[in-house]
């Protein structure tokens, strides 16, 4: 059954228990638990929240028995604050207040690319939910009895998607559009559209998400009775549409003068000629670094001839024979492709994307912990098959 774009997740449940006891000196202390048993994935993060229920901090948690970092307010209260039913978590940027779920707690908005801590991204019904935690931890240090006070998270669960009053401290998360998984750390993000971020390295999904396409190009390619003319014209589209959500996101993130913007924006990307000047000149991102001279002008040609095959028919115009250079054809013939030219294409377009993409993280570099830690976990299994 294929999952639903914007249905509610439930909460993974569990309870949190406060265990209440009175020291000889008549102080109260405690002590906090986390205990869950449902079939579903569960994953959970803490944070530091003073009384009050406000967010000041993450609290970083190492294994059994490491010792908790200090808070960074004397009196703070540690909160544990569990995924959905899938293991994910919901998180909103305070920058665009866009929402998203990510596996692992996040630090970047997969939308906006702004840079921040967990508490930052809390969605606003973390934030009830952190309020509410606080309150009943608070009033059973107040109490005189000491003892276990529980959260009973089950019965959220068991609210999700019921059409009847919910129990205190619910909340529940929504399925996007898109779950992608990170090409360089391998972490999970579900977002709205098709394109982003990495919520928690930064790396950007669009170079994988068009190697999908192309991957899917030359299947077409290679099926029988496959239009030669139509996979040349949509490799380039692909490349089109590639290249404007780059520009898109460096427009918006490098300062510019407003001319500079515009002619950036302006930019006509079925035009390689003029994408490779317009990237190389304002950015210094080389999209055709590593071409020959023979790939180059294969690159170009084709970008020319997309054009002819949108919006002329696939006929030779006087345009076309003018702008291309290409002497091997008279005004009104009709342009033919090959399977060996249609791969060549779809190969090159692929090589201008990686270079645009590296471009791209030149300028602003993934974080590197992540992709390192997901390197090192690639090695030790490829150690363990070794004999």
């Amino acid at each position: 059954m294929n999952a639903k774009e914007f249905e509610e997740i439930g909460h993974t449940g569990g309870q949190v228990t406060f265990h209440i006891v009175t020291g000889a000196d008549g102080r109260r202390g405690y002590q906090v638990g986390f205990h869950h048993q449902r079939p579903v994935a569960a994953s959970l993060f803490a944070v530091y929240a003073l009384p009050q229920g406000i967010v000041v901090a993450p609290l970083p948690m190492g294994g059994i028995g490491s010792p908790w970092p200090p808070p960074p307010v004397p009196g703070c209260f540690p909160v544990f604050i569990a995924s959905d039913s899938e293991g994910m978590f919901g998180h909103k940027c305070p920058e665009c207040a866009n929402y998203w779920r990510a596996r692992f707690s996040s630090s970047i908005c997969p939308y906006c690319g702004f840079h921040g801590n967990v508490q930052d991204f809390l969605t606003d019904a973390q934030r009830r939910y952190v309020r509410q935690y606080c309150e009943v931890l608070e009033n059973a240090l107040t109490s005189e009895q000491d003892g276990d006070h529980v959260i009973d998270m089950d019965a959220v669960a068991d609210a999700g998607g019921k059409d009847a009053e919910k129990p205190p401290f619910y909340y529940s998360e929504e399925r996007q559009q898109h779950h992608f998984k990170c090409s360089a750390c391998d972490q999970a993000t579900d977002i709205l559209g098709r394109y982003g971020y990495c919520s928690v390295c930064g790396t950007r999904n669009d170079l994988a998400e068009f190697e999908k396409d192309i991957t899917r190009l030359r299947d077409r390619i290679n099926a029988d009775g496959a239009s030669y003319e139509s996979c040349c014209k949509d490799a380039v589209a692909a490349f089109d549409s590639f290249a404007a959500q780059y520009a898109k996101q460096l427009t918006r993130l490098v300062p510019m003068t407003p001319a500079r913007v515009n002619r950036i924006e302006t930019m006509r990307f079925h035009n390689v000629e003029v994408v490779h000047q317009g990237f190389r000149g304002t950015f210094d991102i080389d999209i055709l670094a590593g071409f020959s001279a023979a790939d180059a002008s294969f690159a170009k040609l084709m970008f020319h001839r997309r054009n002819v095959y949108e919006h002329n028919g696939g006929e030779a115009d006087a345009k076309y024979i003018a702008d291309s250079g290409d002497t091997t054809v008279r005004e009104k013939q009709m342009l033919r492709e090959t399977r060996e030219s249609a791969h060549r294409i779809a190969g090159l377009v692929q090589r201008m994307a990686t270079n645009l993409h590296r471009g791209f993280h030149e300028i602003f570099p993934p974080i590197a912990g992540p992709i390192e830690r997901h390197a090192r976990h690639l090695e030790m299994i490829a150690q363990s098959r070794r004999p």
